[in-house]
C-alpha cells in the first residue's frame, strides 16, 4: 500500500503502523533494529540521557515519574504506533520519565542519526514516520490539554472545598464561642437565682418597713406640721450641685439663726412650702426636730427607691442571663434618671453634678434595665474622677429620638482601649482597691441595643469623656 498526497490520513495511526510493519519485513536494514520487548523490562529510567528512540510496533509501555517524596505516578500507557522517548529524542535533554514494558511486544530502536538516514534513504518510509511522529505529538498535546483542564477543575474544586472548610471552621469557632457564652450565661443564671433569693427578702423587708413608717406618720392630723413636713420629704427631688450651693446662700439669709452647716444644707434641699412651715413653727418646736421630720420623709423616699432599684437590678440581671424579661412601661425616663441620682447621692456628694433635663416625650421602655444603664455609667464616671470633679447629665429630643448625654471632666478613656469598653469581661478596674468584672458597660450596651437604641463613647477635646445614648420614641408597649 502506497500513500498518495492529497489523501487525508493524518489521524489514521493504524494504517500508518501496518504500512511500517510491512516495510520492516521487506527491508533487511530495518529488521536489524527490531527489539523484542519482554514484560517487566525497563527501556530507560528518569534522568537518563537518551541515545535511542523506540517506535512501538506491538505490546504496551507504561511511562512513570518519580516525585520529590519518592512516590511514583503513572503518566500514560503507550500502545502500538507510539514513539517511546520522543521528547528526549527531539530535545536532546535527559528523559523526564521511566519507560517500563507492561505487555510483551516489538519495537524499532533507532538512534537520531539512523532515523534521519532512514528518512533520507527510504522516501516511502519518510512520509509515514513523519506523520506518525506528528500524530504522537498531537496526542501528547491533547493529553496535556486534558490534563491541564482536569488540573484546573481539581484546583477549582479544591479552592471551593478550602473555602467551605474555612467557612465550616468559622461556623465551628462561632458555635464554640456561643457555647462558651451560653455556659457563662447558665452559670450567671445560677448565681442570679441565688442572689435574687437572698436579696429580694431584705429588699421586701425594707419596703415593708418604709410603708409601716408611712402608716405611723399617717396617724398624725393632716394639719400637723410634723406630718406635713414628712409628706413633703416623701415627695422631695434632688438638686444639682450648683443649685444646691445657690440655695444654701439663700437659706443663710433666710435663717440667720441657723449656724450648723449640716442643717443649712438640709434646709437648702427643702421646697418653699416646707421652709414656710419651719418658719411658722420655729418658736413652737425645735428647728432640728422639724428638719428631722422632713429628712425622715426624704430617707423613706430613698428607701422606697432603693428597694425598687434592688428588685429592678435583679430583674435586669435575670434578663441579661435570659432567665427573665422585664415588662416595658410607658414612662418619662427623666424620672428614672432622678431616682438614680438619689440612690447614688452618697457617691455624688463630692461631685459637681449638673442636671440639664430638657423636656422629652414619654416612651415605652424597660425602666429597670434603663436605670441600670444610668447607674453603670455614673459609677464609672465617679471612679474616673476619683469622686472629685464635674458630671453633666442632659436630655433632649432630636428628630424623633431621645438623646441622653453623660459627660465628665476626668482623664478620658485611653484611645488604645476605647474600642473595647463594650466587650464582655474587659475591665481596667483591676488595680489597687478598685475591682470590676467588665460587665457594666457590656450589659448597658445590651440593654440599649435591645431597646432599639444606640450607645457610644468618645473623648472630648477639652478633656473628659462623653457617653451618648440614643433611644427611639415608642408610643405603644
Amino acid at each position: 500500500m502506497e500513500f498518495q498526497q492529497g489523501i487525508s490520513w493524518l489521524n489514521d495511526t493504524e494504517t500508518i503502523l501496518r504500512f511500517i510493519q510491512r516495510l520492516v519485513h521487506e527491508l533487511d536494514e530495518l529488521k536489524e533494529h527490531l527489539l523484542v520487548l519482554e514484560e517487566g523490562e525497563v527501556l530507560f529510567s528518569q534522568g537518563d540521557p537518551l541515545e535511542d528512540v523506540y517506535l512501538l510496533l506491538e505490546g504496551q509501555v507504561k511511562l512513570t515519574r518519580t516525585q520529590a517524596d519518592d512516590s511514583d505516578i503513572t503518566l500514560t500507557t503507550l500502545n502500538p504506533g507510539s514513539f517511546v522517548g520522543l521528547i528526549a529524542f527531539t530535545t536532546g535533554e535527559p528523559t523526564l520519565t521511566t519507560a517500563k514494558i507492561i505487555q510483551k511486544g516489538m519495537a524499532l530502536k533507532m538512534k537520531p542519526q539512523q532515523f534521519e538516514q532512514y528518512l533520507s534513504d527510504h522516501p516511502r518510509l519518510k512520509h509515514p514516520l513523519q506523520q506518525l511522529m506528528l500524530n504522537n505529538m498531537i496526542q501528547r498535546y491533547k493529553s496535556n490539554i486534558r490534563l491541564h483542564t482536569r488540573t484546573h477543575l481539581l484546583n477549582k474544586e479544591l479552592g471551593k472545598e478550602r473555602d467551605d472548610l474555612k467557612n465550616a471552621y468559622k461556623r465551628l469557632e462561632e458555635t464554640h464561642q456561643q457555647l462558651i457564652h451560653q455556659e457563662k450565661m447558665a452559670t450567671l443564671g445560677e448565681l442570679v437565682a441565688g442572689f435574687a433569693h437572698e436579696v429580694n427578702n431584705p429588699a421586701s423587708a425594707l419596703m415593708r418597713s418604709a410603708e409601716n413608717l408611712i402608716e405611723i406618720y399617717s396617724t398624725f392630723e393632716e394639719s400637723d406640721a410634723t406630718y406635713q413636713l414628712f409628706k413633703l420629704g416623701l415627695q422631695s427631688e434632688p438638686l444639682d450641685s450648683a443649685e444646691l450651693r445657690k440655695q444654701m446662700l439663700h437659706i443663710e439669709k433666710q435663717f440667720p439663726w441657723v449656724h450648723d452647716r449640716a442643717s443649712v444644707r438640709k434646709l437648702a434641699q427643702m421646697p418653699g412650702n416646707a421652709l414656710q412651715i419651719i418658719k411658722e413653727q420655729r418658736k413652737k418646736q425645735d428647728i432640728e426636730n422639724l428638719i428631722n421630720h422632713f429628712e425622715a420623709g426624704r430617707m423613706i423616699h430613698n428607701i422606697r427607691i432603693a428597694s425598687n432599684r434592688i428588685a429592678n437590678l435583679v430583674k435586669s440581671l435575670k434578663s441579661y442571663s435570659r432567665q427573665d424579661r422585664n415588662k416595658e412601661e410607658f414612662t418619662d425616663i427623666r424620672e428614672g434618671i432622678k431616682d438614680t441620682v438619689l440612690v447614688l447621692s452618697n457617691r455624688l456628694k463630692y461631685i459637681n453634678l449638673t442636671l440639664d433635663l430638657n423636656d422629652i416625650p414619654k416612651t415605652c421602655i424597660q425602666v429597670g434595665d434603663l436605670n441600670q444603664v444610668w447607674t453603670n455609667i455614673l459609677v464609672n464616671a465617679c471612679d474616673a474622677l476619683n469622686d472629685s470633679g464635674e458630671i453633666t447629665f442632659s436630655t433632649k429630643h432630636v428628630a424623633g429620638k431621645i438623646v441622653v448625654e453623660i459627660t465628665d471632666n476626668g482623664p478620658g478613656i485611653p484611645e488604645d482601649i476605647i474600642h473595647r469598653i463594650f466587650e464582655a469581661n474587659f475591665t481596667t478596674k483591676n488595680q489597687g482597691a478598685k475591682f470590676g468584672l467588665g460587665l457594666g458597660l457590656p450589659i448597658s450596651n445590651e440593654i440599649i441595643k435591645r431597646s432599639g437604641g444606640n450607645i457610644e463613647a468618645e473623648n472630648l477635646d477639652e478633656g473628659g469623656a462623653r457617653f451618648r445614648i440614643t433611644l427611639p420614641v415608642k408610643d405603644d408597649c
